[in-house]
C-alpha cells in the first residue's frame, strides 16, 4: 500500500487534526483512480486508469470538504 500524508500543508488545519471523516473521494486510503484519455496507435480515443495521490483531501486520507459540518470532537 502507498504510504499517505500526515497533513495536508495547511496551518493551522481543523480537518487534519480529525481522525473521525475519512476522505469520501480516496475512501481513506490517499490515493485515487482517475481515468485520463489516451490515443491509440491507431488513432482511436480511449480512456485508461491512473493511480495519484487524492487531490481532495491532500493525500491524507481524511476528509476536508464536507457536505455537511461534522459534529466537534
Amino acid at each position: 500500500m502507498k504510504a499517505k500524508r500526515e497533513r495536508c500543508g495547511n496551518v493551522p488545519c481543523e480537518w487534519c487534526d480529525r481522525d473521525d471523516w475519512v476522505c469520501r473521494f480516496c475512501h481513506g486510503s490517499g490515493w485515487w483512480r482517475p481515468e485520463r484519455p489516451h490515443q491509440t496507435p491507431t488513432g482511436e480515443l480511449s480512456w485508461e486508469r491512473i493511480e495519484e495521490p487524492c487531490r481532495m483531501c491532500g493525500n491524507t486520507g481524511k476528509e476536508h470538504n464536507p457536505l455537511t459540518v461534522p459534529p466537534a470532537s
